[in-house]
């Protein structure tokens, strides 16, 4: 019981941070000194559409993507998608969200993602645990970059279903 409740105050606590961190910055576009370009959105990523950020290509599916996964670090960064995710998306107190087709989300398409971390939806359709914080203000060109810094991540079979919900 005591494991749970250290667990349940973590959460809040680092749910409350994303939320503080959210709130703060000004915009998810991650700004570093050097950059060359901005990122453009060629269409809806829920439409099947692409994003181009000037990074290398990575294929979601059916949708056709492209992302640049040093700038998903960023967005990976300043939402703290590794408080729930661990650092490896591999699943802490969230679930595997690494590209293994077995224990993760390898067989997620960019729009599938893009529905997850915005509204919540999984892969069916279906509404994921509660828990999960909706990240509706990540943009297109984001959310690709994202992707791509994730589909980056070594692969993890391990199957971790998270500790908040079942």
């Amino acid at each position: 019981m005591k494991k749970l409740h250290g667990l349940a105050t973590i959460f809040l606590f680092n749910a409350a941070l994303v939320v503080l961190a959210t709130a703060c910055s000004g915009s998810d576009e991650p700004t570093q000194p050097g950059a060359a370009g901005s990122s453009s959105s060629g269409g809806s990523a829920t439409s099947g559409g692409s994003s181009s950020s000037g990074g290398s290509a990575t294929s979601g599916g059916s949708s056709s993507t492209t992302g640049d996964a040093t700038k998903g670090a960023t967005v990976w960064s300043t939402n703290a998608c590794g408080s729930c995710h661990a650092e490896t998306a591999a699943g802490a107190i969230g679930p595997n969200i690494t590209f293994s087709k077995t224990a993760g989300i390898g067989n997620w398409t960019l729009a599938q993602f893009t529905a997850a971390v915005r509204s919540g939806k999984n892969i069916d359709g279906t509404e994921l645990c509660g828990s999960m914080t909706r990240f509706a203000a990540i943009s297109d060109a984001s959310m690709a970059d994202l992707y791509a810094y994730i589909q980056a991540k070594p692969i993890s079979e391990k199957v971790e279903r998270g500790s908040v919900c079942p």
